[in-house]
């Protein structure tokens, strides 16, 4: 007999791996359970889409309004194309205080558009952050939660992150208005 733990059921290849599709569902099952018990919700809850990601779960929750939450992902998808166009760098909440510059030397093959949204969205949140200049600022907190994917509950964090969001919603919202134009 051999020493050891017990072999997992389930399909196994002629190596003795076990088949890609067992992995894959022990994964997910084990994702949703956890989703359950930390979130509190239904198992058919729990496998949505939208409690995978902080954004989803506040606006499935009823917190954050449709707009907001488009305004978040268009927010974190432009500032992640942004910092990998930018020399791969990887978002981190160090970054959340920065303004991308315009025309800079190693920015050749970066789309303008990217840069330009960018930009934007960081002086939209650079201003809410101007209004309440207390710790910690709307653009940590919008970064936190878009970028970074952390979850931020507490109700003045609710209420910066709110602020941040509608910021970017108003910038995101002239920026589909000016593209179709």
């Amino acid at each position: 007999m051999k020493a050891g733990r017990k072999r997992k059921p389930g399909p196994r290849y002629a190596s003795g791996d076990r088949v890609k599709t067992v992995r894959q569902e022990e994964t997910r099952r084990t994702a949703l359970e956890a989703r359950m018990r930390i979130f509190g919700v239904s198992l058919e809850m729990a496998g949505r889409d939208v409690m995978g990601s902080p954004l989803g779960r506040l606006l499935n929750w009823n917190i954050i309004t449709p707009a907001q939450a488009d305004a978040g992902y268009d927010f974190a998808l432009t500032l992640r194309d942004y910092l990998a166009a930018s020399g791969g760098q990887r978002p981190s909440q160090g970054k959340a205080g920065f303004l991308p510059a315009l025309g800079g030397s190693g920015d050749c093959d970066m789309p303008v558009g990217i840069q330009e949204r960018a930009r934007t969205y960081m002086e939209a949140l650079r201003e809410v952050d101007c209004l309440d200049p207390t710790s910690p600022s709307a653009t940590s907190i919008v970064w936190d939660v878009c970028i970074s994917e952390n979850d931020r509950m507490r109700d003045k964090e609710l209420g910066l992150l709110r602020s941040g969001l509608n910021a970017i919603s108003r910038v995101h919202h002239r920026g589909i208005v000016s593209r179709t134009r």
